[in-house]
């Protein structure tokens, strides 16, 4: 054991000689230290009004070929700091089934309004569509449950547009994933810019790494200590992946974080536009608990997040109308789904 753990230290050094360049994988530009920039500390530069979209989900059923989920979708709106008076929340459950269409197994979602609105007509998406597999693994209802809340994300993006928010920011990065989501996302960028706003995605993990070998996270911040810079931020260019329409970046927005972020930031977005972005965020990523990350961002968290007493009060309404064998039957397929909790309750 003593000599494998050597050698595992010996390739964990070779990967923390970190290099000062390199070419970022997947990114059609090189990672270079001079083109990293200093960010300035906030100051009383006008700022925009910034709003940030997150939704929520929580399966109130789970089966191999039956899912009910509560979705939540929120945004607000933030000067820097302060919190202003609009909001708006959506919420709606999501029933996704599998069936058999034209002689092919298809996820088919239907969504049900609660609250607010978020039309979404009835979605359906081969089991065997390659944004829903793994390998030649066929699409599961786990990854298809989401795919509802995901497009209302973007539909509440737009409305926040419509409000009057000069800087959008989406929890995460503006890949898109699955089938028909490309035009969801269009339409937002083309609402951006007839009303002349940005739409950025900040993700709270990032795995790029260089084709060296070498992750970004890490990389750069040595970059930064070098250069004695406490805020600052990066261009890694744009990504080969087709429907991703946005330029990436990295950066610190504050000098107490202890991290980067993945900033993607629309292909529309003009300098101007990427300049006031960057105010905003500044101004807004002073919160003494999580310094660094947007406060719009985790207050759409919080507004959005689905509780378990929500859900487990809906499955309840939903067993008091069925028969005690029904009960029973849907029992047994739950637990098909879910076997790691016997294994994690027990001791050791």
């Amino acid at each position: 054991m003593p000599g494998l753990l050597d050698e595992i230290c010996e390739a964990l050094r070779g990967h923390l000689d970190l290099p000062n360049a390199g070419i970022v994988s997947g990114f059609n530009e090189a990672l270079k230290e001079e083109d990293l920039k200093e960010l300035p500390l906030p100051g009383s530069d006008e700022i925009p009004v910034i709003s940030a979209v997150d939704g929520g989900s929580n399966a109130v059923l789970m089966t191999p070929t039956l899912a009910v989920v509560l979705n939540r979708v929120y945004y607000n709106q933030f000067l820097g700091m302060k919190k202003m008076d609009h909001c708006e929340t959506v919420e709606f459950i999501s029933k996704t089934e599998v069936m058999k269409k034209e002689g092919k197994a298809i996820f088919r979602t239907e969504v049900y309004p609660i609250s607010g609105g978020c039309p979404l007509d009835p979605l359906e998406i081969d089991t065997r569509d390659q944004s829903l597999m793994v390998g030649n693994m066929y699409g599961d209802m786990t990854r298809a449950v989401s795919i509802a809340r995901r497009f209302c994300e973007w539909k509440m993006a737009e409305r926040a547009v419509e409000s009057g928010a000069e800087c959008v920011l989406i929890d995460g990065a503006l890949q898109t994933a699955f089938k028909g989501e490309t035009e969801f996302a269009n339409r937002l960028y083309q609402k951006a810019k007839e009303r002349g706003a940005v739409v950025a995605g900040l993700s709270k993990s990032t795995i790029i790494y260089l084709e060296s070998g070498y992750p970004v996270a890490g990389t750069v911040d040595f970059m930064a200590r070098r250069k004695g810079y406490e805020r600052w931020i990066i261009r890694l260019g744009m990504s080969e992946e087709w429907a991703h329409h946005a330029t990436v970046y990295y950066a610190r927005l504050h000098e107490a974080a202890d991290r980067g972020y993945r900033l993607d930031v629309f292909e529309g977005a003009t300098g101007g536009q990427l300049d006031s972005l960057l105010r905003g965020l500044l101004a807004c990523s002073s919160y003494m608990w999580y310094p660094g990350y947007p406060y719009p961002l985790i207050d759409a968290h919080t507004y959005a997040k689905v509780g378990n007493h929500e859900v487990e009060s809906l499955k309840g309404q939903i067993l008091d109308r069925l028969s005690p064998e029904e009960a029973e039957r849907l029992e047994l397929m739950e637990r098909a789904s879910a076997p790691h909790e016997v294994l994690d309750s027990l001791g050791g």
